[in-house]
């Protein structure tokens, strides 16, 4: 489910460099047209929506060269906010890390400008979105998805992510497209290891060969397309036996996932290194020889257990607050252009974004906040912040993202099966988690008491606003 105005505001870069979501009237009056029991602010079913707006370009000899235009300026609207979603992920997952930001990768793949041409001519320059859109099959996958596949392909994105170090393809694929040949030149030659060390290396790949890339083989050819899951303890297992069985020791299934994990981090760094790109300072020598000497032993269970319940509330955490800062952002930035727009627009914005700033920044009251404003009753703040939708647009947008999100991150965590069993349950659980902290702020903005809200909302909201001008807000 996903929000009406993704379909008629479109993701674009400003000549500032600045990304911001521009409201396209045609698509706009396009989409209210045909879908007018989709008002913004309810739910609206992407797909069952998306099927209807791909049905113009399929039926091309029963209607008109302009609807399908603009059914096309409404889906190349959703697809730009899902580009602007996929680049803030990239720059929530590495940027930190890896020193970029999501502003650096916006021109590689943000290029459509929206503009109204007659389908009888192609434009002679086509769009990533539209290049994204020709190609898209929707029996074969959601545009979301479909999207995220061909951002995270691009070339040109990939070439400046190589350059800072990032590698984006799994881990599994890679150790899958390795022979046990390729790993002995590439231990030999640039991890300096000796040969029992190499040797032992090479068998535990032919090892994962054996049973991970055997069945992720039969899976392609019965017709599956899903990506490369991380192995299953069930495969961890089969694994470590043939191992054992290959080096005359016992290795447990825990023991041998840290060495596959250990191994896939330096052929990621190898392939990062001949692209041309950056590694981490650490030397894949003292990675492993951290390692070497140690035994594969099996550590206690309950420790493992722990050590990864913490590390996933860790990342979780952290997807949270990133996205909840995402959905502000958005959000905010939405209902400036809405109020631009609008007659005295740019009093307006300016006031709107004060009265955010004193009402949560500095917990100064509607009555406060009117005379600050020269407004002459309180009504009017409230009805100038409508607060309730607000926080309404933002919990809605926050559970598309971080659903997604999560999604993600629980796959270095669980198998596939328990994955499958998330997926079912996760949209009930997160929803318990967000409106949480809609509730918390709901119950935070009663009380004013000349203090900076203490909400986590609040101060992911004021970590972003600047009093002012609109354009001191950040964006993006």
């Amino acid at each position: 489910m996903g929000v009406a105005s993704k379909y008629w505001q479109l993701y674009r870069l400003e000549g500032s460099g600045q990304c911001k979501a521009s409201e396209l009237s045609q698509a706009r009056v396009f989409f209210t047209t045909h879908f007018p029991q989709l008002r913004n602010g309810v739910d609206v079913p992407d797909i069952q929506v998306q099927q209807e707006l791909l049905k113009f370009r399929q039926e091309s000899d029963r209607v008109s060269s302009m609807d399908r235009d603009r059914a096309d300026l409404c889906l190349l609207c959703f697809i730009s906010w899902e580009i602007e979603r996929v680049c803030a992920y990239l720059e929530a997952r590495y940027g930190q890390d890896h020193h970029f930001t999501r502003q650096e990768l916006y021109p590689f793949v943000l290029d459509e400008q929206g503009i109204y041409t007659n389908s009888s001519s192609q434009p002679a320059y086509q769009s990533f979105a539209r290049e994204i859109l020709q190609s898209f099959d929707i029996d074969q996958s959601s545009l979301s998805t479909w999207t995220n596949r061909r951002v995270k392909s691009h070339i040109e994105l990939n070439a400046f992510l190589l350059q800072r170090g990032v590698y984006l393809v799994s881990n599994w694929a890679i150790l899958n497209d390795t022979s046990p040949q390729q790993l002995e030149r590439i231990l030999g030659e640039f991890c300096h290891l000796t040969s029992q060390e190499v040797a032992d290396n090479a068998c535990l790949l032919s090892c994962y060969h054996q049973i991970y890339l055997k069945q992720r083989l039969e899976e392609r050819q019965a017709g599956s397309r899903r990506r490369c899951q991380p192995p299953t303890p069930a495969q961890y297992q089969q694994i470590a036996e043939i191992f054992s069985q290959q080096l005359g020791r016992s290795f447990s299934a825990k023991s041998v996932a840290l060495e596959i994990q250990n191994l896939s981090v330096c052929l990621r760094d190898y392939r990062v290194l001949i692209r041309g790109g950056q590694v981490p300072t650490e030397s894949w020598e003292q990675m492993i020889a951290d390692h070497k000497h140690e035994p594969m032993v099996e550590s206690r269970d309950a420790e493992d257990t722990s050590s990864e319940v913490d590390e996933f509330l860790h990342h979780y955490r952290q997807e949270l607050l990133a996205c909840l800062d995402s959905c502000i952002d958005q959000v905010t930035q939405s209902r400036i252009h809405r109020l631009q727009s609008k007659k005295q627009g740019k009093t307006k914005s300016e006031q709107f974004l004060k009265a955010l700033n004193l009402f949560h920044c500095q917990g100064r009251s509607m009555g406060e906040i009117a005379r600050d404003l020269g407004l002459k009753a309180q009504y009017q703040v409230s009805r100038l912040l409508d607060l309730k939708a607000f926080r309404a647009d933002i919990r809605q947008q926050l559970l598309v993202e971080l659903r997604d999100r999560i999604l993600e991150l629980a796959k270095n965590y669980v198998d596939t099966r328990q994955l499958a069993a998330l997926d079912q349950n996760l949209e009930i659980l997160l929803d318990e988690q967000v409106s949480q902290v809609i509730q918390e702020a709901e119950s935070d903005s009663h009380i004013s008491n000349h203090r900076p809200l203490g909400s986590l909302f609040a101060q992911r909201l004021c970590g972003q606003i600047k009093p002012g001008k609109p354009e001191n807000f950040r964006s993006g």
